[in-house]
């Protein structure tokens, strides 16, 4: 099958493709990408909004991207992400001004939106067992 996991520090995470072609005993890691990104934006905005006087009362954050799979199944295409659509809903009593600058600051200081839209080396060592 197509079941993989990964490590992150203490925490094991399943990623798998839907049937049919895996068990769907996961999500699939561009899923994985893009939860990352949403729960960065999210975290990062939870850090710094005390600071800036923004009071959250609930955040919801959706993310989806545009990707074509024939990369991945070898086709000569761009693998990777065409483009990602970030959708911010805020329940705040600051005004739409404070909380669209807000927003701004965040993606800046997040560092998944970062990695994404930076070319970022990516170094790869194989040890043959």
């Amino acid at each position: 099958g197509f079941k993989v996991e990964a490590q992150a520090k203490k925490h094991k995470i399943v990623m798998d493709l839907p049937a049919p072609l895996g068990s769907d005993a996961g999500p699939t890691p561009v899923d994985i990408l893009l939860a990352s990104l949403a729960g960065c934006i999210g975290i990062v905005a939870r850090f710094h909004a005390p600071k800036h006087g923004i009071e959250v009362k609930s955040m919801n954050i959706t993310v989806e991207a545009e990707y074509d799979t024939a990369g991945f199944e070898g086709e000569d295409v761009k693998p990777g992400l065409l483009s990602v659509d970030v959708t911010v809903e805020i329940e705040s009593p600051n005004s739409e001004e404070e909380i669209r600058k807000f927003i701004e600051f965040v993606k800046k200081h997040c560092p998944i939106e970062d990695t994404l839209k930076s070319e970022t080396p990516v170094k790869t060592t194989i040890i043959k067992k």
